[in-house]
């Protein structure tokens, strides 16, 4: 992807693909990481509402609502226009 005498790119195209799994790559991991250490407290909650009697519904995925939200209610009106959102939870990392 990037010859080593020049450091020049010979196939952006590889080269972007490259990144793009990566970064899904990394994004995965860091949500598995958060998911990790939530789950003490989770199951925690879970065992208490169980012993009390209460049914307990868990939803292990997300949809990225409440980041797109926030990231939305940031942006002025010009930026709206030109809508260009990073929805990585970076604020949590």
């Amino acid at each position: 992807m990037v010859d080593g005498l020049e450091n020049a790119t010979l196939n952006s195209g590889a080269k972007a693909s490259a990144r793009s799994r990566f970064e899904s790559t990394k994004q995965r991991f860091f949500g598995q990481l958060l998911l990790s250490m939530k789950l003490p407290t989770v199951i925690a909650a879970a065992k208490a509402h169980l012993s009390a009697g209460q049914s307990v519904v868990l939803q292990l995925v997300t949809t990225a609502e409440s980041i797109l939200d926030r990231r939305l209610g940031d942006l002025s009106p010009d930026e709206r226009a030109n809508l260009e959102i990073d929805l990585s939870p970076r604020e949590y990392v």
